[in-house]
């Protein structure tokens, strides 16, 4: 069994490739030959601590494409909170693991003989699947022509986000805009180097979203950040988290989602379960969206005006851990990179 690490999948896995090994995945789910897990996060209250709502989250998906020959396991042991900054509440993490870390892994098993294939962290592979699903609702529903790109968000995500949608378009600009000044100049300059894109960094949400064929929202926020006004005719909006009004979200001519079902979060602190609540906004139908599988696999029509107003809202599938995982392992592998441990101790021959 291999064990890889962030750097390992970084020196091998390309925005293009993940693209590439996505879509295919995606044409296996619209057919019915890959499945998916819902998404559970089990969140137990951390009153003791002194930070705002602070928790613990266990964390979990998963899903099976046997074309690809596995199945994956994604799961994040983490603490988090809830601070207000910038007047906005904000969701972050609490890197309190060795090395001022975080826990967060990717684990691969054959769905040819049920053994582990490899076990590796998320962290690229996150940023990885989450920008190259929106860079594929890019290529899709936005137009053709798309050339200016508004971003709302300047972290780990933000640059992902980037380089998918550089992919899927030929960008001349974007506009980037975060509330903190020297993240979003510093994000401005450095990707835009790194990604060879013109960024110029904006005062406001306002400004970010002027002018722009694309408008993407990728942030902590937990609050909606674009509103009806800055919805136009042709325009392709997509967000990571909430940031979507529902105001603005009722002006699509075509709203994709990624997901046919919202997952569950799970609140401890009353009875065996906790308390469940529904992710997000209640406002959107889930299981009446049309899907990013099924426009990709062209059963459901994407984009067919120049003037239509598209968003694409998603989260989470395991699915995409499979896809993106199993390409990294067998990029990595054929480089020799990773630490080769013994298959024999994750097996047992107990036949019960």
């Amino acid at each position: 069994m291999l064990i890889l690490s962030n750097e390992d999948i970084a020196g091998v896995l390309t925005m293009d490739v993940c693209m590439e090994a996505l879509e295919d995945a995606y044409k296996e789910q619209a057919a019915g030959r890959a499945v998916n897990q819902l998404r559970y996060d089990t969140n137990m209250p951390l009153p003791e601590r002194p930070e705002r709502e602070a928790r613990y989250e266990f964390k979990t998906m998963a899903g099976i494409i046997p074309k690809f020959g596995v199945a994956a396991l994604r799961m994040s042991s983490t603490l988090n909170h809830r601070p207000i900054r910038y007047g906005v509440e904000r969701a972050e993490r609490l890197y309190l693991a060795p090395g001022e870390g975080t826990v967060g892994l990717i684990q691969l098993y054959s769905t040819e003989t049920g053994e582990p294939l490899a076990f590796m962290p998320d962290g690229v592979i996150q940023g990885m699947r989450v920008g190259a699903t929106f860079g594929l609702a890019a290529k899709y529903l936005a137009r053709k022509d798309s050339a200016v790109m508004g971003l709302l968000g300047s972290g780990w995500q933000a640059r992902f986000q980037v380089a998918a949608t550089q992919v899927a378009r030929k960008l001349s600009l974007i506009k980037v805009y975060s509330p903190n000044p020297e993240h979003r100049e510093h994000f401005a300059h450095e990707v835009g180097e790194e990604c060879r894109v013109r960024i110029q960094a904006v005062e406001s949400i306002e400004e970010a979203a002027r002018d722009v064929d694309i408008l993407v929202a990728a942030t902590n926020a937990r609050a909606p950040l674009i509103t009806a006004d800055m919805v136009k005719k042709g325009i392709h909006i997509s967000a990571v988290q909430n940031e979507i009004s529902d105001e603005a979200l009722a002006k699509a001519h075509l709203l994709v989602s990624h997901t046919e079902q919202n997952y569950w979060i799970y609140n401890g602190g009353k009875g065996q379960y906790g308390e469940a609540a529904v992710h997000g906004s209640q406002k959107l139908q889930y299981g009446k969206m049309p899907l990013l599988d099924d426009v990709i696999a062209g059963k459901v029509a994407g984009r067919t005006k120049d003037d239509e107003i598209t968003m694409f809202r998603g989260h989470g599938l395991g699915l995409q851990f499979a896809a993106v995982g199993v390409k990294a392992y067998e990029l990595a592998k054929a480089k020799g990179l990773g630490h080769e441990i013994p298959t024999e101790w994750f097996t047992q021959t107990l036949h019960t």
